[in-house]
């Protein structure tokens, strides 16, 4: 029994091998062009005019006006917020945009300079 299963394994596992067959290679496909499936070649006849065109040219596109934004209005002192100094940390605020966000190192800054929240974007004063 041994003799004859070892060859009949064999031809099966072959026979299963053998069906699996790869698809066939694909052609690559160049980009761009017309690539017509029909083979049949057309002649092409021109004639040039024996008047030349008199048509008068279209008028460009109308161009459309660019809508400027309004410039923003210069913020009064009043309504620029101050940041609140942090307790034991001289040199460092937190922002009044963003409060929970983190420390704003603004050592250097003289008091009531405008300076930019890196959390928010928006500007507040140096207290």
């Amino acid at each position: 029994m041994k003799r004859i299963f070892v060859p009949a394994s064999l031809a099966v596992t072959l026979a299963l091998f053998s069906a699996c067959e790869d698809n066939p290679p694909r052609q690559p496909v160049k980009k761009g062009g017309f690539h017509p499936t029909n083979t049949t070649t057309q002649t092409v006849t021109t004639h040039e005019p024996s008047e030349p065109d008199t048509r008068p040219e279209r008028p460009a596109p109308p161009v459309e006006p660019t809508v400027n934004p309004v410039p923003e209005q210069p913020k009064q002192v009043g309504e620029v917020p101050y940041g609140k100094n942090v307790p034991g940390k001289p040199g460092f605020v937190t922002s009044p945009f963003s409060p929970y966000s983190g420390y704003i190192d603004v050592r250097g800054f003289p008091p009531g300079t405008e300076v930019k929240d890196p959390y928010s974007g928006k500007t507040f004063l140096v207290p």
